[in-house]
């Protein structure tokens, strides 16, 4: 009797095969097209207001992350910060979902309206994903966008119970973070549709600069180098608010 005759075969249904996958973790950074699944808001005890997302993209991956679009109540629940030298910007995040929302029904954030809708969210007393009624922005499912995602190394944070704040710890971890929003149909970004421009240029350049990098977030890189390593500037455009009708 051969040695290998008591081994399970993969026949047997009680025991699950193998399967196709190119494993977890994060996402090597890349162009990922792909459909919104889902798109909710919360707003945090802070008073800051995030959408949620979750984008499906064309291989199969899954990526969830929340976009802060308004600060929270110490900082005036704003969609837009304020540098050393009072130039106002929106926050990245608000960049991000407004991306999201004129690229693909050309409408701005503030005017999309949400409904109520019972989705599976996990819940950290209950240790599982439980129904939960969420205000879903019912505009942006299922919208197609192309996602310039990137694989981050970031600060693992632990929360200070004297000050209550999240701190860094002095170790790191591998993240994929939301970059650029780019249009399916033309590859265009909101400042080239601003800027009138007529050919995408802003994707090869994002493209050159990032598939397959890895973005070192962590304080330690920051304080080596003075500050995080950036993306490559965004392609001009002009300051003026555009009509909603560019992104139509």
């Amino acid at each position: 009797m051969s040695l290998l005759s008591n081994l399970a075969t993969t026949q047997n249904d009680d025991i699950k095969s193998e399967q196709d996958s190119v494993g977890g973790g994060p996402k090597d950074s890349g162009l990922y097209p792909g459909t919104v699944d889902i798109a909710y808001l919360e707003k945090k005890q802070s008073g800051a207001l995030f959408l949620n997302t979750v984008i499906k993209f064309d291989d199969g991956h899954e990526h969830r992350e929340g976009l802060c679009i308004a600060s929270g109540d110490a900082k005036g629940n704003k969609s837009y910060y304020e540098n050393a030298n009072g130039e106002r910007h929106f926050l990245p995040g608000f960049n991000h979902a407004s991306a999201i929302s004129l690229l693909t029904i050309g409408k701005e954030l503030a005017e999309l309206d949400t409904e109520k809708k019972t989705i599976k969210i996990y819940n950290v007393d209950a240790g599982k994903e439980v129904p939960t009624e969420v205000d879903m922005v019912t505009d942006l499912v299922g919208q197609r966008v192309i996602v310039g995602l990137q694989k981050q190394i970031v600060d693992k944070r632990k929360k200070n119970d004297q000050t209550g704040k999240y701190e860094a710890t002095g170790e790191t971890r591998e993240v994929n973070e939301i970059d650029k929003i780019f249009r399916e149909r033309d590859k265009m970004t909101t400042a080239e549709i601003r800027a009138g421009k007529e050919e995408p240029e802003f994707y090869d350049t994002w493209d050159k600069k990032w598939t397959g990098k890895v973005r070192n977030k962590a304080s330690a890189a920051n304080d080596a180098n003075g500050a995080s390593q950036g993306a490559p500037a965004a392609a001009a455009g002009g300051t003026k608010k555009p009509a909603t009708s560019l992104f139509s």
